[in-house]
């Protein structure tokens, strides 16, 4: 009996070695060189540093938004502190 189970216990061992010969040859395929990998890694490098310099025109483009609108709110206020001196009657209008 152990004769007869030894064919497919060889034919199982062939496939899992087929299989981890597969997995093997697509991981040596996805490989890349260090040269690759620093060539990448300079790119991203890159890329990062150009965001960061989108980014903080960004933020200076917005902070200056927001000073204009800051003074249109104040401008805006003033405006209708002296509307609501006038209907109250505490500020009359030179005549």
């Amino acid at each position: 009996m152990t004769q007869a189970r030894e064919p497919d216990d060889i034919d199982r061992v062939n496939r899992e070695l087929r299989g981890v010969n597969r997995r093997l040859d697509r991981l040596e395929y996805t490989q890349i060189s260090p040269q690759e990998f620093s060539s990448v890694l300079d790119r991203i490098y890159e890329e990062i540093g150009l965001t960061r310099s989108e980014m903080r025109a960004e933020f200076v483009a917005v902070n200056a938004r927001l000073d204009r609108f800051e003074n249109e709110v104040r401008e805006v206020n003033g405006k209708i502190d002296i509307i609501i001196r006038r209907l109250s009657g505490e500020g009359n209008l030179p005549e």
